[in-house]
């Protein structure tokens, strides 16, 4: 019996759901800003475009790897102290941003970003878990998918916006909100949680090994990575290569970016909703069709910096968006029926795995890009997708079982 589930939240969790949403939401947000700062950054650094792309592994690999630490820590430790600490590293990154004035300090203030954040991701799934009842996580899954799409999408462009006034503001942006989230964790209530009579790094291994060795988490750790190869290396690469043509601005590329995550924010709306209601087979399936329809519409364009072909490439590039919005989703939830008195932990998982993969994307798809071009980039994606397809299979069929017991054994 998990006895950190509260069947009905109190009053204050209401404001507490919110803060959640706002965090979760500034993760990815901060994270995808950089798909229309290529151009500014790098005139203001005097460096190349390519220069630039160091940004995007300097946050997410210490993203992801504190998130496999951050979410177990928080199961032993408590989740309130866990995401004060990273508020605290986070903002400390975001002033060293705004006040950076060459490419390495910019370095530096990603890489401090990611450590402070990989303190926060997973520990606001857990929590957020912590304060639902039952019946209504996968709804709340969706809720969280819906956010950190929407931080996909909005984050270019209410980048594209703000660089008109200069492009530290972003990051005051960003340090007004965190300071916002950091006051309130301190001054707040802090929810009932079940956590181990026994702490330490003994439990914390033990808590991390039970997991690990379980054929579906691994199966969800894979699948979270593979994701990353399809709408996200999709978002990277379309963005990098119409940046070098200089045949869209910032703020075109940042609307597209903005209506794809929209759609994702809805679709992970309906998503949780339809778990909730009919269980998650059908969203994983309509996930990875949309997905593949995406790659058919980009692969045939050819060309993407060819004007005449810009109506399609949105299309497909919207399509994305939607199919990460269900199909992410779909994932979190996973880390949260699977071991419910571990969410903590798999969470992280989910969350590290998901992190890496982006973090490795522009190193391991560079060499197609200068092989192939935009059309290998897009090649390469549908058979990352196919794959994808096949592991994800594999973990809805065996895991229905687990689900299902645990559903039971629920009080």
């Amino acid at each position: 019996m998990n006895q950190n589930i509260q069947e009905r939240p109190t009053n204050y969790s209401k404001l507490l759901e919110f803060v959640i949403f706002v965090l979760f939401l500034l993760g990815p947000l901060t994270g995808n800003i950089i798909n229309v700062l290529f151009g500014v950054l790098s005139s203001y650094f005097q460096v190349t475009p390519d220069n630039l792309l160091i940004a995007i592994p300097a946050f997410m690999f210490p993203f992801a790897f504190t998130q496999i630490f951050s979410g177990a820590i928080s199961d032993i430790k408590g989740r309130i102290p866990v995401l004060i600490g990273g508020l605290i590293l986070f903002t400390i990154a975001m002033l060293t941003a705004a006040l950076s004035f060459n490419l390495e300090m910019y370095i530096i203030a990603n890489i401090i970003g990611g450590f402070g954040f990989g303190f926060i991701n997973p520990v606001l799934i857990a929590l957020m878990t912590d304060i639902t009842s039952p019946s209504n996580i996968p709804k709340k899954m969706g809720y969280l998918g819906a956010s950190a799409n929407l931080g996909v999408g909005i984050g270019p462009l209410i980048a594209s916006q703000m660089i008109l006034i200069g492009w530290q503001s972003i990051y005051v942006l960003f340090i007004i909100i965190t300071c916002f989230c950091l006051i309130y964790f301190l001054m707040t209530k802090r929810p009932p949680q079940k956590t181990p009579e026994e702490s330490g790094i003994r439990i914390l291994i033990s808590q991390l090994s039970i997991e690990w060795r379980r054929l579906t988490v691994i199966l969800m750790m894979v699948s979270a990575f593979l994701i990353a190869y399809t709408y996200i290396a999709i978002n990277i690469w379309t963005s990098k290569t119409l940046t070098q043509a200089h045949v869209l601005d910032e703020t075109t590329i940042g609307i597209i970016l903005g209506l794809a995550g929209i759609g994702a924010a809805i679709t992970g709306l309906i998503t949780g909703n339809l778990i909730k209601q009919k269980g998650v087979k059908i969203p994983l399936f309509i996930g990875s069709l949309i997905l593949l329809c995406s790659l058919m519409i980009l692969l045939a364009i050819g060309d993407i910096t060819n004007p005449d072909r810009f109506i399609f490439l949105a299309i497909g590039w919207i399509l994305a968006g939607f199919s990460g919005g269900i199909l992410f989703t779909s994932l979190t939830y996973y880390s949260q029926v699977l071991s419910p008195e571990r969410r903590g932990v798999l969470a992280g998982l989910l969350t590290a795995s998901y992190f890496t993969g982006i973090a490795l994307v522009p190193t391991i798809l560079a060499p197609v890009s200068n092989a192939f071009g935009i059309t290998g980039i897009y090649s390469v994606i549908l058979i990352v997708s196919v794959i994808f397809i096949i592991v994800i299979i594999l973990l809805y069929t065996l895991s229905k079982q687990i689900i299902s017991e645990n559903s039971k054994s629920k009080p």
